[in-house]
Protein backbone atom coordinates (compact mmCIF):
# COMPACT_ATOMS: atom_id res chain seq x y z
CA UNK A 1 0.00 0.00 0.00
CA UNK A 2 1.62 3.56 -0.77
CA UNK A 3 1.28 6.49 1.33
CA UNK A 4 -0.89 7.75 -0.73
CA UNK A 5 -3.25 5.55 1.13
CA UNK A 6 -1.52 5.49 4.53
CA UNK A 7 -0.97 8.92 5.55
CA UNK A 8 -3.59 11.43 3.17
CA UNK A 9 -3.88 13.99 5.57
CA UNK A 10 0.31 15.00 6.48
CA UNK A 11 0.55 14.43 2.40
CA UNK A 12 -1.86 16.75 1.60
CA UNK A 13 -0.90 19.16 4.10
CA UNK A 14 2.38 19.01 3.17
CA UNK A 15 2.13 19.52 -0.98
CA UNK A 16 -1.13 21.57 -1.13
CA UNK A 17 0.30 24.59 1.97
CA UNK A 18 2.80 24.44 -0.88
CA UNK A 19 1.85 24.45 -3.59
CA UNK A 20 0.04 28.08 -4.16
CA UNK A 21 3.34 29.52 -2.48
CA UNK A 22 5.36 28.40 -5.27
CA UNK A 23 3.19 28.54 -8.14
CA UNK A 24 3.03 32.33 -7.22
CA UNK A 25 7.16 32.15 -6.83
CA UNK A 26 6.94 30.66 -10.39
CA UNK A 27 4.77 33.36 -12.22
CA UNK A 28 6.99 34.17 -14.52
CA UNK A 29 7.69 33.40 -18.37
CA UNK A 30 10.20 30.70 -16.95
CA UNK A 31 9.07 27.34 -18.44
CA UNK A 32 9.57 23.62 -17.06
CA UNK A 33 9.69 21.46 -20.15
CA UNK A 34 8.43 17.94 -19.20
CA UNK A 35 11.58 15.63 -18.43
CA UNK A 36 12.94 12.45 -16.44
CA UNK A 37 12.17 13.99 -12.93
CA UNK A 38 12.06 11.74 -9.98
CA UNK A 39 10.05 12.58 -6.52
CA UNK A 40 10.62 10.83 -3.44
CA UNK A 41 7.29 9.40 -1.99
CA UNK A 42 6.98 10.03 1.87
CA UNK A 43 7.91 7.22 4.44
CA UNK A 44 5.95 6.58 7.02
CA UNK A 45 8.50 6.30 9.57
CA UNK A 46 9.42 9.87 9.76
CA UNK A 47 10.90 11.15 12.81
CA UNK A 48 10.46 13.33 15.61
CA UNK A 49 13.69 14.71 14.99
CA UNK A 50 13.03 15.32 11.41
CA UNK A 51 10.43 16.74 11.77
CA UNK A 52 11.57 19.38 14.26
CA UNK A 53 14.53 19.89 11.83
CA UNK A 54 11.97 21.30 9.44
CA UNK A 55 10.37 23.92 12.01
CA UNK A 56 13.95 24.80 12.64
CA UNK A 57 14.14 25.59 9.07
CA UNK A 58 10.93 27.20 8.01
CA UNK A 59 11.48 29.60 11.66
CA UNK A 60 14.89 30.51 10.56
CA UNK A 61 14.35 31.21 7.00
CA UNK A 62 11.49 33.14 8.03
CA UNK A 63 13.01 35.20 10.36
CA UNK A 64 15.77 36.00 7.96
CA UNK A 65 13.09 36.92 5.00
CA UNK A 66 10.84 39.08 7.24
CA UNK A 67 13.93 41.07 7.92
CA UNK A 68 15.58 43.29 5.04
CA UNK A 69 19.23 44.78 5.12
CA UNK A 70 21.24 44.81 8.05
CA UNK A 71 20.00 47.39 9.88
CA UNK A 72 16.70 48.10 12.51
CA UNK A 73 15.59 51.47 14.56
CA UNK A 74 17.80 51.77 17.33
CA UNK A 75 20.65 50.32 16.04
CA UNK A 76 24.61 51.66 16.74
CA UNK A 77 26.20 52.92 13.39
CA UNK A 78 29.26 54.25 13.38
CA UNK A 79 30.78 56.17 10.44
CA UNK A 80 34.16 57.22 9.40
CA UNK A 81 36.71 59.26 7.22
CA UNK A 82 39.72 57.91 6.98
CA UNK A 83 41.23 61.07 5.26
CA UNK A 84 38.92 63.47 7.92
CA UNK A 85 38.14 61.86 11.45
CA UNK A 86 37.07 65.02 12.44
CA UNK A 87 33.48 63.81 10.59
CA UNK A 88 33.64 60.71 12.45
CA UNK A 89 30.60 59.83 14.05
CA UNK A 90 28.67 57.30 15.81
CA UNK A 91 24.95 57.21 16.18
CA UNK A 92 21.14 55.10 16.84
CA UNK A 93 19.50 54.58 13.61
CA UNK A 94 15.88 56.28 14.46
CA UNK A 95 12.81 54.55 14.14
CA UNK A 96 12.04 56.39 10.74
CA UNK A 97 15.02 53.70 10.19
CA UNK A 98 17.02 57.55 9.12
CA UNK A 99 20.86 58.24 9.83
CA UNK A 100 22.05 61.84 10.10
CA UNK A 101 25.67 61.79 8.03
CA UNK A 102 27.58 64.86 8.75
CA UNK A 103 27.18 67.66 6.12
CA UNK A 104 24.43 65.30 4.44
CA UNK A 105 20.51 65.78 4.89
CA UNK A 106 19.20 62.15 6.89
CA UNK A 107 19.60 59.08 4.60
CA UNK A 108 17.48 55.97 4.90
CA UNK A 109 18.80 52.71 5.86
CA UNK A 110 15.78 50.51 5.73
CA UNK A 111 16.27 47.86 3.32
CA UNK A 112 19.85 48.16 2.90
CA UNK A 113 23.21 46.04 3.67
CA UNK A 114 26.20 47.61 5.50
CA UNK A 115 28.09 47.78 2.08
CA UNK A 116 25.06 48.99 0.01
CA UNK A 117 24.81 51.97 2.82
CA UNK A 118 28.99 52.91 2.77
CA UNK A 119 28.46 52.84 -1.26
CA UNK A 120 25.66 55.36 -1.09
CA UNK A 121 27.23 57.18 1.21
CA UNK A 122 30.89 57.41 -0.29
CA UNK A 123 28.15 58.70 -3.75
CA UNK A 124 26.57 61.20 -1.93
CA UNK A 125 30.28 62.94 -0.43
CA UNK A 126 31.43 63.14 -3.88
CA UNK A 127 30.42 66.27 -4.41
CA UNK A 128 31.10 67.39 -0.73
CA UNK A 129 34.55 65.96 -0.01
CA UNK A 130 38.08 65.70 -2.12
CA UNK A 131 38.49 62.42 -0.30
CA UNK A 132 34.89 60.98 -0.13
CA UNK A 133 36.11 57.05 1.34
CA UNK A 134 34.20 56.08 4.15
CA UNK A 135 33.42 53.05 6.07
CA UNK A 136 30.04 52.22 7.78
CA UNK A 137 30.11 49.65 10.87
CA UNK A 138 27.15 48.40 12.84
CA UNK A 139 28.43 48.73 16.34
CA UNK A 140 25.79 47.49 18.13
CA UNK A 141 22.53 45.66 17.07
CA UNK A 142 19.19 46.13 18.41
CA UNK A 143 18.77 43.05 16.93
CA UNK A 144 21.12 40.63 16.64
CA UNK A 145 21.65 39.06 13.21
CA UNK A 146 20.98 35.54 12.91
CA UNK A 147 24.09 33.32 13.14
CA UNK A 148 24.88 31.92 9.43
CA UNK A 149 24.23 28.37 8.90
CA UNK A 150 23.41 25.53 6.51
CA UNK A 151 20.82 22.95 6.75
CA UNK A 152 21.15 19.49 5.26
CA UNK A 153 18.00 17.49 5.59
CA UNK A 154 16.85 14.25 4.26
CA UNK A 155 18.92 10.97 3.66
CA UNK A 156 21.92 11.72 5.58
CA UNK A 157 23.43 10.41 8.57
CA UNK A 158 23.13 13.37 10.78
CA UNK A 159 20.68 16.03 9.65
CA UNK A 160 20.54 19.29 11.06
CA UNK A 161 22.32 22.74 11.38
CA UNK A 162 25.68 23.27 10.73
CA UNK A 163 28.11 26.40 10.82
CA UNK A 164 28.05 28.18 8.00
CA UNK A 165 31.93 28.49 6.31
CA UNK A 166 33.24 31.17 3.65
CA UNK A 167 33.89 28.92 0.24
CA UNK A 168 31.85 25.34 1.34
CA UNK A 169 30.25 23.54 -1.04
CA UNK A 170 27.27 21.05 -1.46
CA UNK A 171 30.16 18.31 -1.26
CA UNK A 172 31.10 19.80 2.06
CA UNK A 173 27.42 20.18 3.37
CA UNK A 174 26.86 15.90 2.95
CA UNK A 175 30.07 15.53 4.22
CA UNK A 176 29.71 17.31 7.51
CA UNK A 177 26.04 15.68 7.17
CA UNK A 178 27.61 12.02 7.76
CA UNK A 179 27.73 11.29 4.48
CA UNK A 180 24.55 9.98 2.06
CA UNK A 181 22.32 6.72 3.26
CA UNK A 182 22.24 4.38 1.02
CA UNK A 183 18.71 5.05 0.32
CA UNK A 184 19.70 8.39 -0.83
CA UNK A 185 19.24 9.60 -4.63
CA UNK A 186 22.30 11.83 -4.86
CA UNK A 187 20.53 12.99 -8.70
CA UNK A 188 18.02 14.45 -6.97
CA UNK A 189 19.13 16.79 -4.57
CA UNK A 190 17.00 19.89 -4.15
CA UNK A 191 18.85 23.22 -3.03
CA UNK A 192 16.95 26.34 -0.99
CA UNK A 193 18.93 29.51 -1.49
CA UNK A 194 17.78 32.74 -0.05
CA UNK A 195 18.84 35.95 -2.37
CA UNK A 196 17.49 39.69 -1.80
CA UNK A 197 13.98 38.20 0.36
CA UNK A 198 12.97 35.36 -1.80
CA UNK A 199 14.24 31.84 -1.88
CA UNK A 200 15.59 30.12 -4.85
CA UNK A 201 14.89 26.40 -5.22
CA UNK A 202 16.23 24.60 -8.10
CA UNK A 203 16.94 20.69 -8.24
CA UNK A 204 21.19 19.57 -8.87
CA UNK A 205 22.67 16.38 -9.99
CA UNK A 206 25.24 15.60 -7.60
CA UNK A 207 26.29 12.47 -9.53
CA UNK A 208 26.70 14.45 -12.70
CA UNK A 209 29.34 16.40 -10.74
CA UNK A 210 31.39 13.29 -9.32
CA UNK A 211 30.42 11.31 -12.59
CA UNK A 212 32.35 14.59 -14.15
CA UNK A 213 29.46 15.08 -17.04
CA UNK A 214 28.53 18.04 -14.94
CA UNK A 215 30.39 21.11 -13.53
CA UNK A 216 27.54 22.10 -11.90
CA UNK A 217 29.39 22.86 -8.35
CA UNK A 218 29.42 26.03 -6.70
CA UNK A 219 29.91 27.77 -3.45
CA UNK A 220 27.02 27.75 -0.54
CA UNK A 221 25.18 31.12 0.23
CA UNK A 222 24.33 31.27 3.89
CA UNK A 223 21.41 30.07 5.38
CA UNK A 224 20.89 27.53 1.98
CA UNK A 225 19.41 24.63 2.77
CA UNK A 226 20.22 21.16 1.46
CA UNK A 227 17.74 18.18 0.61
CA UNK A 228 18.64 14.96 -0.16
CA UNK A 229 15.62 12.61 -1.07
CA UNK A 230 15.27 8.83 -1.04
CA UNK A 231 15.47 6.55 -3.75
CA UNK A 232 11.74 5.27 -3.42
CA UNK A 233 10.64 7.23 -6.34
CA UNK A 234 7.83 8.29 -8.31
CA UNK A 235 7.65 9.65 -12.04
CA UNK A 236 6.63 12.88 -12.79
CA UNK A 237 7.17 15.68 -15.79
CA UNK A 238 6.89 18.58 -13.63
CA UNK A 239 10.21 19.40 -11.87
CA UNK A 240 8.29 22.40 -9.62
CA UNK A 241 5.90 19.83 -9.15
CA UNK A 242 8.92 17.24 -7.89
CA UNK A 243 10.30 20.27 -5.55
CA UNK A 244 7.51 21.28 -4.31
CA UNK A 245 7.25 17.30 -2.67
CA UNK A 246 10.41 17.40 -1.56
CA UNK A 247 10.58 20.43 0.42
CA UNK A 248 7.22 18.87 1.86
CA UNK A 249 7.98 15.83 3.12
CA UNK A 250 11.05 16.91 4.91
CA UNK A 251 8.49 19.63 6.80
CA UNK A 252 9.45 23.03 5.08
CA UNK A 253 6.35 25.61 5.56
CA UNK A 254 7.21 29.21 4.00
CA UNK A 255 5.44 32.12 4.25
CA UNK A 256 7.38 34.00 1.34
CA UNK A 257 7.85 33.47 -2.05
CA UNK A 258 10.20 30.35 -3.11
CA UNK A 259 11.16 31.02 -7.20
CA UNK A 260 12.30 27.76 -8.92
CA UNK A 261 15.17 27.91 -10.75
CA UNK A 262 15.20 26.12 -14.11
CA UNK A 263 18.03 24.00 -15.14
Amino acid sequence: MSDDVRSPTRRTCAVTGLAALLLAGCASSTQYQPQRNIAILSDQGATAPRAALGDQVSDTLTQLLERPGDFSPNDLVRIRFPYMPLLDSEQRVLVSGEISPPLLKPMQTRGLTATELQEQLQASYRPVLERPSVSVQVLEYARPPLPPETFVMGEVARPGAFPYRDGSSLFEALARAGGASRDADLSQVVLLTPVKGQLLAEMIDMRAVLDGSSAQLRELKPFSVIIIPATQVARMADRARQIRQIIGFNGINLGSNVTLVSP
